[in-house]
């Protein structure tokens, strides 16, 4: 082998591959549209996820009106709704159960419950009833808890005005 092969040899070696600042650089900007994306992500989730409380609201709604034109009282005792009993449960005194994202009932203490759908109160002439988060679903400032009452009125407890969230 000749100096000048072997000299040309090595110059070629050198150039081959990535040093180690282009490897940092492309690991920063990767770090930097993660930071971005993530939380986007998460906020879309939570977003989502609000389907879930305006569904359990409208279905409990609809029972207290049907239980309503049956007795003409409103109940707030889920189970004369139609609620399993074994899902029903006691929150802060009121007669609650979970949804999870499917919208489908769950166990009070299930790691799947995404709101706890639960009756105020309840007169003979008004009702007044809450979707409350649960979970994951608590980091959702925007909206909070989902509340509507038998004048269809809608009101929510978190930063958004009640029309962006309902």
């Amino acid at each position: 082998m000749t100096a000048e092969y072997s000299s040309k040899f090595n110059a070629v070696k050198k150039k081959a591959g990535f040093t180690l600042i282009e490897l940092l650089l492309v690991v920063a900007i990767i770090g930097i549209l993660v930071s971005f994306a993530i939380p986007a992500y998460q906020g879309s989730i939570l977003k989502s996820r609000r389907s879930v409380a305006v569904s359990g609201l409208m279905d409990l709604a609809n029972r207290e009106e049907q239980f309503y034109l049956n007795n003409k009282v409103y109940t707030s005792d889920l189970t004369n709704l139609g609620y399993t009993a074994a899902l029903v449960f006691d929150l802060g005194g009121d007669s609650a159960v979970t949804l999870n994202e499917s919208q489908s009932l769950v166990g009070s203490t299930s790691t799947e419950s995404v709101y706890a759908i639960k009756i105020d109160s309840a007169s003979a002439s008004s009702f007044s009833i809450s979707a409350v988060p649960q979970r994951g679903q608590v980091d959702d400032a925007e909206c909070g808890t989902f509340t509507l009452t038998n004048t269809s009125a809608r009101t929510e407890s978190g930063t958004n005005n009640p029309s962006d969230c309902w």
